[in-house]
């Protein structure tokens, strides 16, 4: 159990696997689940553009947002959403929305809209 502000309840998570590496996704922020596209950013060693994703990958859509991860697992139960640490708030340009801890693991959150923002040429940081 931690000890970090919590700022939510959040029910319906996908839980990804990247490497060693996890993270979760709110359900309702995925449209669609789908094979991976040439080009489309892998979530893999820290979302380095080199970085490639296995065969078996799959692909997170949420409109014009898409993101690689190696295995999703669906999440149902209801669970506390804890703040990010202000040291941690433009991580991943903003795109992390908090911590889940599910299954004795700390798994952080992505909002894959902030995300999309985030990696849009037009907007400025």
């Amino acid at each position: 159990m931690t000890s970090a502000e919590v700022i939510d309840q959040i029910e319906g998570l996908v839980l990804c696997r990247v490497g060693e590496d996890r993270l979760a996704v709110r359900a309702r922020e995925i449209s669609s689940f789908d094979v991976p596209q040439p080009g489309a950013p892998y979530a893999g060693e820290g979302f380095s553009p080199g970085a490639r994703a296995p065969a078996d990958a799959k692909l997170l859509r949420h409109h014009d947002t898409s993101l690689v991860v190696d295995t999703v697992e669906v999440h149902a139960e209801r669970l506390r959403l804890l703040a990010v640490p202000a040291v941690l708030a433009r991580a991943w340009g903003g795109a992390l929305a908090g911590f889940v801890e599910t299954g004795g693991l700390l798994w952080p959150v992505l909002s894959l809209e902030r995300f999309h923002l985030a990696r849009s040429p037009e907007v400025s940081s």
